[in-house]
């Protein structure tokens, strides 16, 4: 990054943020064997977060890598936005860039640093998180518009991403919001 890349903004409070810095602190002092996992996913989530809203774009556009750049990345991350809550695939993704689901799978890994579909049941995740601030969405309406299968796989796949379930995270929201 150059040291432009990011406007000078006075201090404030950003509840994603301090959503995504809490779990990434949880995901720190956690001893259990999924920490470390949690902890890598949770830092880029909040790396993105500080980008999307944060960072200023260059004229030119910025490559991530010679053979992914961040047009590559900004179209994956559009379709993945648009294709919530279906079944995403591999070859889905490939197919949006243009390029062959092996390729693609390979140079999405070196330059994001996790594979695709994990980056996507990461962001299907982070949803369903800001999902939950509304009391009036069921669980299972939210795994259905996150793309999960049902109710299950969705508190399998949150459990596995985040080390707690949908119900205790929510239980969690709603003790922080008496406070």
């Amino acid at each position: 990054l150059d040291p432009q890349q990011l406007r000078d903004l006075p201090q404030f409070v950003d509840a994603d943020l301090c959503a995504a810095g809490v779990m990434l602190r949880d995901a720190l002092e956690g001893d259990d064997i999924s920490s470390g996992v949690m902890f890598e996913a949770m830092s880029r989530v909040l790396l993105v977060k500080l980008l999307q809203r944060y960072g200023q774009r260059r004229p030119e556009e910025i490559a991530l890598s010679a053979r992914f750049t961040s047009a590559h990345y900004s179209r994956v991350l559009g379709f993945i936005r648009a294709n919530l809550d279906r079944t995403l695939t591999n070859d889905d993704l490939a197919r949006e860039v243009g390029m062959s689901p092996s390729h693609f799978g390979r140079v999405f890994k070196e330059t994001v640093g996790v594979t695709p579909m994990r980056y996507v049941l990461a962001y299907r995740v982070e949803q369903a998180i800001d999902m939950m601030k509304e009391p009036d969405r069921t669980l299972g309406q939210i795994a259905l518009d996150c793309g999960f299968a049902d109710q299950a796989h969705f508190s399998r796949s949150f459990k596995q991403v985040t080390g707690r379930t949908p119900r205790q995270h929510r239980e969690d929201l709603g003790a922080e919001a008496q406070l």
